[in-house]
């Protein structure tokens, strides 16, 4: 395993236990993780490095922000997306980020599953959307409506676990 893999597993790993822990991501971690992919890509690439970090490191704030402002992803999750993302550049991080929704996904399915309360998920979630426009119809609000309302239970997932996810399907080597 390269010194690039390792770092990129550190960083994932060490997100989700502070996830796991606080519900948070430090920024600390974010910008010691920044720092690192930088100096990755430098000695790997030379100056040209700076450019693959920079957009690896800007593609998933930039793609990922409408999530935000929906809170549907939070500010963490998207942080952890662009440090791993200036590690492994434009190409693999959105491969990486794919693989993030789709585990995501998987492992949201099998949340609610457990719970029993599909029903109840599939609910909220039509009910949201149905706000959402009549919100934008009538008030002309132009802010978004969140998603995320702070009270769900063990259905909402910690994004950082697939991003994990798919950092190891990376290191092995899955695209």
């Amino acid at each position: 395993m390269s010194l690039q893999h390792c770092l990129v597993l550190t960083v994932a790993t060490g997100a989700v236990w502070m996830d796991l822990r606080t519900r948070r991501i430090a920024n600390e971690w974010i910008i010691t993780a920044w720092i690192a992919g930088l100096v990755t890509q430098l000695i790997r690439y030379g100056a040209a490095g700076a450019g693959i970090f920079l957009f690896g490191m800007l593609f998933p704030i930039l793609a990922l922000y409408i999530l935000f402002c929906f809170h549907m992803l939070g500010a963490g999750d998207i942080k952890l997306l662009s440090a791993v993302g200036g590690f492994l550049g434009v190409p693999a991080i959105l491969k990486c980020m794919i693989v993030s929704f789709l585990s995501g996904a998987v492992l949201s399915i099998g949340i609610i599953l457990v719970c029993g309360n599909l029903p109840q998920r599939l609910t909220k979630f039509f009910n949201y959307f149905q706000t959402y426009f009549t919100k934008r119809k009538y008030q002309k609000k132009t802010e978004p409506v969140p998603y995320y309302d702070g009270k769900w239970g063990m259905e909402c997932i910690h994004f950082s676990v697939p991003v994990l996810m798919g950092v190891l399907l990376w290191i092995g080597g899955f695209y």
